[in-house]
C-alpha cells in the first residue's frame, strides 16, 4: 500500500515553517517594483475575495480571444482564502502570512510587469495547471472544526499551501524566462497564424505539464496528506470526547470519597478535564456552527454562476453596465428592482447577469456591501423553489468565522422548526440584509418557476424592499414577466435584450465565435468570406446568442467557400429546424445509435453525469450480472462532436449536461421530423430504464466479495498508549512514566500506538469503499437515485422488479434510502408517507399492499394528490376496503379544487357525497366546490343529488350559497339560487355567517346587489359566537360602498352585537382605523358612547379615527384612550399631557404609563392637549 510520506510531519518545527519557508523564497524571485506590488495586493481576504478577484482577472485579460477562463482558479482560489481565514490564528512569528499567501498567489496571475496576464499565450496552460488542483484541494467543512488543537493537521495544511505557493514561484520564474525551448515552428506560425495559435497553445500546455510535474506531484502528496491528518485527527477528537467521558464520571465519583492522599491527583484531573471540556465545546462550537449552515442550504449556487462566467467571450455583455438604467439602480435609491428582460430564447440574459455580478464585485467600496445571486436551472427541479433561492441567498451572506451571536441564534431558532416556512426564512433574510449598507440580490431565469413559485418569490422580495431601502434586486427573464413585476414593483428600471447595444454586443459575440472556431481549425475561410459571414450571422441571429452558435456549427461542416456561401443563403428559419439538422448530421455520420443511448440519459439524470458515469450508465444492459470492459463505449470523451454540439461538457468537473434549454424541450417536449423520430427522449421510459439500469449496477457481482470483506474501524488506542510508545526509549524519565502508568491502565486495554497511527498513513485509494469507487465509477450516483428512478416500477413491466423490492424491504448494503431502518411497520409508515409526499407510485403501491397502512392515514395521504388532481396516486391509495368515513376530507378537499375525476372515483369507493365533515371550517363536498368558486365540478355534484341547503358545520360553517357568497363567485351564485339555496338560511353558531353578511364582509358588491335582489334578510342577526350584522361585518373590512348600500336598504346602524366578541358598526369601522366609513356612521347617527370604539381605535393606533370620535362628543368609559394607546404600543407621552402617572383606571389596576410599560413598547405619538381623555396625533 502506499504510504503519505511522513517526514513532513516529523521534527520539533512549528506548523508554519514551511508556509513561511515558501513565502521567503517567492519574495526572493521578485524585483524591486515586484516587491512594490505585493504590497500593494497583499491583503487578508474576506468572504468574497475570490469571486472579486477572478472578475478582475477577466476584465484584465479582456483583450485575450475566447472565452472568459479565470473561473478555472475558483478553487484553488478558495482554498487559499479558507486557509488564510485562520493560518493567523495559529502562526506566531508572522503574522502577516495570510495576506502575503493570498498576495503571492494574486501576484502570480494579476502581475503587471512580464507575469502571466501581460504573457497571455501562457495564461491558459497556466490556468488549467491550477484547475487540476482542484480535486487535492483541502474542504474547509471538514477540517476548520479539528485544526486548533491539532499541531499535525496545521502543519499539513501550511504544507500543502506551500506546494501552491512555491508552484506560484516556479510559474514567475518560467514567464520570465527569456525564452522557452519548445519545438515549435514560428516561421510556421507566421504563415498560419490559426494553426500557429492553436500548437502554440497545445506545445506550452504539454511544456507546462513536464515543468510543472514536480509541482503537480508535490500537490497531490501534500492533498493527501492532509485528508489523512483529518482523519487521524477526527479520530482523535472522537477519542478525547470518550476520554472526556470517562474522566466526568470518575471526578464525580471521587468527589463523593475521601480524598486523602489522591488530593494533588484530582486537582491535576480536574485541570486536565477543564481543559479537555474547553477543547471539546469550541470544538463543538465550529462544527454546530458549520452544520447550521450546511443545513440552510447546500445548494451549489456557484457552479451556474461560473459556467455563465465561462460562456462568456472577452469583450462581450459589457453593454449593460454602461446603460442609464444600470447606472441609476446601482447608484440611485430610486427604485429597488432592475428587470433584465428579453422575448426570445438563448438571447443572452444568463450571461448579462454573470456579467452584471461580476461588476459589482469588483467595484464594491465597502465591506458593508453584501452581493448574492441564484441562477434558477430547468435541469435542477430543486432551484425553481422559492424556499430554496432564499435559503441559498441567506447562506451566501453568512460567514462561519464571523457569523454573530444574533443571527446564529436566529439559524438555530429555524433549525428547531420541523417545517419552517417561507416566511421564517424570510424574516431571517431581512434582519441579514438590515446589517449591510447595501445588499446586492441577483435572480435570473425567473421564468423557470412556476406561477405560484414566481408569486411567492415576487411578494418576499417586495416586502422586503418595502422595508429596507439599502436592497437592489436584479431579476433577469422574458418579457412576458413584466406584468408580473409591475405589480410587485410600481417603479422598477427595465432593460431590454432587444436595445441597440444588445444588437451591437451581437457583433462582438459572432466576430470572437468565428476567431474561435478558426483559431481552432473547426472553421477554414478566407478574408474575404470572413467579413460576409459576420454580418450574415449577425443579421439573422434575431438576437439568439444560441441560435449562432448553432448556425456557426453547420457551417463548420462545410469545407469550402463556395459551399458556404451557398449555406448562408439556406440558412435555417428558426430553432426547431436549426436542431432538426443537427440530428440529421449525426445520423449521416454514423452517430446516431450512441447519441439515441446518450441523450436519454442527459434527459433524465437527477444531476449531470460526469463522463465516466454516463460511459458505464450506457454500456451496461437490464440484469447484466456482472462489468463488462469489453462492452465499455470507447471515446467518451468525443460525446459533444456525437451530438453535434446538442451537448456541453463542463471542463472543470467534466460534467455532461444539454447545451441550452431550447435543446431539452425540442428533444422531450416536441416532436423531430418524422424521420428523426428515434431521437425523442420519452421521459417516463426513460427514467424507468435508468432506474433497471440502477438497481443492476448495484447488484453486479463485483461488489459481493469486497463487501463481504469491510474491515473493522480503526481502534483508536488511549493516550497512555501513545505516551507509551513515544517515552519508552528516553531513559529514566519513560522508565518512571511506563510503571506509573501501568499501575493507572487497565490489563485488558492493549495497544501498539505505533502500528495503529500508521494505518492513518496510507492513503484513501487502497480502502475498499475508495477500490469500488475507483473501479466503478457510476456507484456512487447508482447508490443515490437509485430510488427516484424507480418510481414507476410494476411488477410484470420491470426486469429488476423482485430485486428492487428485497432492497426496499431489507436494505442494500451500497443504496442510499431517505428513511431510517427496514422491514418494520414504522420503517415501512416513514417509506409511504416519503413515496407519497414524491410521488413515487411504485413505493406507495408496494407498501399498501401490504396492508401495514391504516385507513386514517391513508385518508391524510389522499389530500395533496386531491388539490392537485393526481389520480393515478389517488387509484393506488383507494385499492383494498377502506372504511367511507375517511374518505370524507379527500373528498371536500377535491372538491374546493374542482378535481372531478378525483370525485367521480372517491363515490365510486362508497364515499358520502352529503357527508358532512365535522371539523372547524368543515363541510360538504358541494360547499367546499363552492368556497373554491368550482362551478364545473357544483354542476357535477347537483347532477349526482348533492344537497344545495345543507347544513354548515357548528363552527365556522358555511352553506354553499354562504361560502360562494363569502368568495364573490357571482357565476356559482346563480347557479346555486337556480337550485333552490336558501338566501336567509341559518349561519353557523361559531363565527357563521349568512350569505349577505359573508359577502358584504368580503366587499362583494355585485353580490350584495344580487342577494337584496333576491330577498336577503338586511339586519339578519348575528350568530352568537364572533357573529357580525351585514352592516357591521362591511364596517370592519372598510367596505364603504357596501356599507352606503345596506345603510339605503334600511340596516341598522346600532344593531345590537353578537353575545360573544361581537361589535358594533362603529366599533369594528374603528378599530380597524377606516375613517371613511367612520364618518359615514356617525353621519348616520351612530351611537358613539353605545361601545367602545374609541378605546378600539386607540388600541389600533387610528388616531384620525380618535379625533373623529372626539370631536363627537364620545364617552371615554373606564379606560383613557391614553392606556388604550400604550397597551398598543402607539403613544410617547408629552409633558403638556394632563396624565397622572400613577391614578389607576376607573376599572383595572393599571396606570396610564404602566399599561405601555408592560406590552414593552416605545411610545410613537406626540399628545398635543388632554382637556378629558386627551387629543392625539401620530
Amino acid at each position: 500500500m502506499a504510504l503519505v510520506p511522513k517526514s513532513s510531519l516529523q521534527g520539533l518545527d512549528p506548523p508554519e515553517k514551511a508556509i513561511q519557508d515558501a513565502v521567503r523564497d517567492f519574495q526572493s524571485i521578485l524585483t524591486n517594483d515586484q516587491c512594490a506590488q505585493l504590497q500593494s495586493v497583499k491583503a487578508v481576504p474576506d468572504a468574497d475575495a475570490v469571486i472579486i478577484f477572478t472578475a478582475q482577472l477577466d476584465h484584465c485579460n479582456r483583450s485575450r480571444k475566447g472565452r472568459s477562463i479565470a473561473s478555472r482558479l475558483h478553487d484553488v482560489l478558495q482554498s487559499v482564502r479558507e486557509f488564510t481565514a485562520v493560518v493567523d490564528s495559529f502562526v506566531s512569528a508572522r503574522p502577516d502570512i495570510a495576506a502575503l499567501v493570498w498576495g503571492s498567489i494574486k501576484l502570480t496571475m494579476l502581475g503587471r510587469v512580464k507575469i502571466a496576464v501581460n504573457a497571455t499565450s501562457y495564461f491558459e496552460p497556466l490556468s488549467n495547471l491550477f484547475m487540476g488542483f482542484k480535486v487535492h484541494c483541502p474542504l474547509f467543512a471538514e477540517y476548520q472544526a479539528l485544526y486548533p488543537n491539532s499541531p499535525r493537521l496545521q502543519k499539513a495544511l501550511c504544507n500543502f499551501h506551500a506546494a501552491i505557493v512555491r508552484c506560484c514561484k516556479h510559474a514567475v520564474e518560467v514567464i520570465h524566462r527569456p525564452c522557452l525551448s519548445i519545438p515549435f515552428s514560428r516561421k510556421r506560425a507566421l504563415a498560419d497564424p490559426y494553426q500557429g495559435q492553436k500548437q502554440l497553445v497545445n506545445v506550452l500546455w504539454h511544456s507546462f505539464r513536464i515543468e510543472f510535474k514536480p509541482d503537480i506531484d508535490a500537490v497531490e502528496a501534500s492533498g493527501k496528506e492532509v485528508k489523512a491528518e483529518v482523519a487521524l485527527a477526527k479520530a482523535q477528537a472522537d477519542r478525547q470526547d470518550q476520554e472526556l467521558q470517562r474522566k466526568e464520571r470518575e471526578s464525580a465519583s471521587e468527589s463523593r470519597s475521601t480524598l486523602g492522599r489522591f488530593m494533588f491527583r484530582a486537582r491535576d484531573d480536574l485541570d486536565t478535564i477543564r481543559q479537555q471540556q474547553l477543547q471539546r465545546d469550541q470544538r463543538r462550537a465550529r462544527k454546530e456552527r458549520q452544520l447550521l449552515l450546511e443545513k440552510l442550504s447546500s445548494h451549489d449556487y456557484l457552479g451556474p454562476f461560473r459556467e455563465a462566467r465561462k460562456k462568456r467571450l472577452c469583450n462581450t455583455g459589457e453593454w449593460i453596465l454602461l446603460t442609464p438604467q444600470f447606472k441609476r439602480w446601482v447608484s440611485t435609491t430610486s427604485s429597488s428592482l432592475l428587470h433584465c428582460s428579453g422575448k426570445k430564447v438563448g438571447s443572452g440574459k444568463t450571461i448579462l447577469t454573470a456579467s452584471a455580478i461580476d461588476h459589482v464585485f469588483a467595484n464594491r467600496r465597502t465591506k458593508d456591501e453584501s452581493v448574492t445571486f441564484f441562477f434558477i436551472r430547468f435541469d435542477d427541479p430543486q432551484s425553481t423553489k422559492a424556499e430554496i433561492v432564499f435559503r441559498s441567498l441567506l447562506r451566501q451572506s453568512l460567514d462561519p468565522l464571523t457569523l454573530s451571536g444574533k443571527m446564529e441564534a436566529g439559524l438555530r431558532e429555524l433549525d428547531r422548526m420541523l417545517c419552517p416556512s417561507l416566511e421564517d426564512l424570510v424574516a431571517l433574510l431581512q434582519q441579514r440584509i438590515a446589517l449591510s449598507k447595501s445588499f446586492y440580490l441577483f435572480i435570473d431565469a425567473l421564468d423557470e418557476c412556476d406561477a405560484l413559485e414566481r408569486r411567492r418569490l415576487l411578494d418576499a422580495l417586495s416586502l422586503i424592499s418595502n422595508m429596507i431601502s439599502g436592497l437592489k434586486i436584479f431579476l433577469a427573464g422574458r418579457e412576458s414577466l413584466s406584468v408580473e413585476l409591475r405589480r410587485e414593483f410600481p417603479i422598477a428600471e427595465q432593460i431590454s435584450m432587444e436595445s441597440v447595444e444588445a444588437r451591437l454586443d451581437m457583433s462582438l459575440y459572432v466576430e470572437a465565435a468565428l476567431l474561435q472556431r478558426m483559431q481552432t481549425r473547426e472553421l477554414f475561410i478566407g478574408d474575404s468570406l470572413h467579413q460576409e459571414l459576420k454580418r450574415t450571422l449577425t443579421q439573422h441571429a434575431d438576437g439568439m446568442f444560441i441560435w449562432v452558435t448553432y448556425l456557426i456549427d453547420e457551417l463548420c461542416s462545410y469545407n469550402c467557400d463556395a459551399d458556404i456561401r451557398k449555406a448562408l443563403g439556406n440558412l435555417p428559419k428558426n430553432l426547431e429546424e436549426t436542431f432538426n439538422r443537427a440530428l440529421s448530421r449525426i445520423v449521416s455520420r454514423r452517430h446516431d445509435k450512441i447519441a439515441q443511448r446518450i441523450l436519454p440519459w442527459v434527459a433524465v439524470a437527477k444531476r449531470n453525469l460526469t463522463l465516466e458515469e454516463l460511459r458505464q450508465a450506457i454500456s451496461t444492459e437490464v440484469v447484466q450480472p456482472h462489468s463488462r470492459l469489453d462492452t465499455l463505449v470507447q471515446g467518451i470523451e468525443n460525446v459533444v462532436a456525437w451530438c453535434e454540439n446538442l451537448l456541453h461538457v463542463d471542463e472543470e468537473d467534466k460534467t455532461v449536461q444539454f447545451a441550452h434549454r431550447t435543446v431539452y424541450d425540442f428533444l422531450c417536449m416536441k416532436s423531430p421530423m418524422p424521420e428523426l423520430a428515434d431521437f425523442r427522449v420519452n421521459l417516463q421510459e426513460a427514467d424507468h430504464r435508468a432506474g433497471e439500469i440502477c438497481v443492476t449496477y448495484l447488484h453486479f457481482n463485483d461488489f459481493k466479495t469486497t463487501l463481504a470483506q469491510r474491515p473493522r474501524p480503526i481502534r483508536l488506542p488511549a493516550p497512555e498508549a501513545i505516551a507509551h510508545t513515544a517515552l519508552k526509549r528516553r531513559g529514566a524519565s519513560g522508565l518512571l512514566f511506563m510503571t506509573l502508568s501501568s499501575k493507572l491502565s487497565s490489563s485488558d486495554e492493549s495497544f501498539h500506538a505505533t502500528e495503529t497511527f500508521a494505518t492513518f498513513g496510507r492513503a484513501d485509494p487502497d480502502e475498499p469503499a475508495a477500490r469500488l469507487q475507483t473501479g466503478h465509477p457510476f456507484l456512487k450516483y447508482a447508490a443515490q437515485y437509485w430510488i427516484e428512478h424507480t418510481a414507476d416500477f410494476l411488477n410484470g413491466r420491470s426486469a429488476t422488479w423482485n430485486l428492487w423490492q428485497n432492497m426496499v424491504l431489507n436494505g442494500h448494503a451500497l443504496a442510499q434510502v431517505p428513511w431510517p431502518g427496514h422491514d418494520s411497520v414504522s420503517s415501512q409508515l416513514q417509506m409511504f408517507r416519503w413515496g407519497c409526499q414524491t410521488r413515487h407510485y411504485a413505493l406507495v403501491d408496494f407498501i399498501k399492499g401490504r396492508g401495514v397502512i391504516s385507513d386514517s392515514e391513508t385518508s391524510s395521504a389522499m389530500i395533496q394528490p386531491g388539490v392537485e388532481g393526481d389520480a393515478r396516486l389517488i387509484n393506488i391509495l383507494l385499492q383494498g376496503v377502506m372504511s367511507p368515513y375517511y374518505l370524507k376530507k379527500p373528498l371536500r378537499e377535491s372538491s374546493r379544487h374542482g378535481r372531478i375525476e378525483i370525485i367521480e372515483r372517491l363515490l365510486a369507493k362508497g364515499a358520502d357525497i352529503n357527508a358532512e365533515l365535522d371539523v372547524t371550517g368543515g363541510g360538504t363536498a358541494l360547499q367546499a366546490a363552492s368556497e373554491g368558486g368550482q362551478l364545473k365540478a357544483i354542476e357535477w355534484l347537483l347532477a349526482k343529488g348533492a344537497d344545495v341547503n345543507a347544513k354548515p358545520s357548528i363552527s365556522e360553517g358555511r352553506t354553499a350559497l354562504q361560502a360562494a357568497s363569502e368568495g364573490g363567485h357571482l357565476e356559482v351564485i346563480e347557479r346555486l339560487l337556480a337550485e333552490g339555496a336558501d338566501v336567509n338560511a341559518e349561519p353557523a353558531f361559531g363565527e357563521g355567517r349568512t350569505a349577505l353578511q359573508a359577502a358584504a364582509g368580503a366587499g362583494h358588491l355585485e353580490v350584495v346587489e344580487r342577494l337584496l335582489a333576491e330577498g336577503a334578510e338586511v339586519n339578519a342577526g348575528p350568530s352568537r359566537e364572533s357573529g357580525r350584522t351585514a352592516l357591521q361585518a362591511a364596517a370592519a373590512g372598510g367596505h364603504l360602498e357596501v356599507v352606503e348600500r345596506l345603510l339605503a336598504e334600511g340596516a341598522y346602524v346600532n344593531a345590537k352585537p353578537a353575545d360573544d366578541s361581537g361589535r358594533t358598526a362603529l366599533e369594528a369601522a374603528a378599530g380597524g382605523g377606516h375613517v371613511e366609513v367612520v364618518e359615514k356612521l356617525l353621519s348616520e347617527k351612530a351611537d358613539v358612547n353605545a361601545d367602545p370604539a374609541l378605546q378600539a381605535a386607540s388600541r389600533g393606533g387610528h388616531f384620525e379615527v380618535v379625533e373623529l370620535l372626539l370631536a363627537a362628543n364620545v364617552n371615554a368609559g373606564g379606560r383613557s384612550v391614553l392606556q388604550e394607546a400604550t397597551e398598543g404600543g402607539y403613544l410617547h407621552v408629552n409633558k403638556g399631557a394632563d396624565i397622572d402617572i400613577a391614578k389607576p383606571a376607573e376599572h383595572g389596576n393599571s396606570t396610564d404609563l404602566r399599561a405601555g410599560r408592560e406590552k414593552g413598547r416605545q411610545f410613537q405619538m406626540l399628545s398635543r392637549h388632554c382637556s378629558r381623555v386627551g387629543e392625539f396625533r401620530r
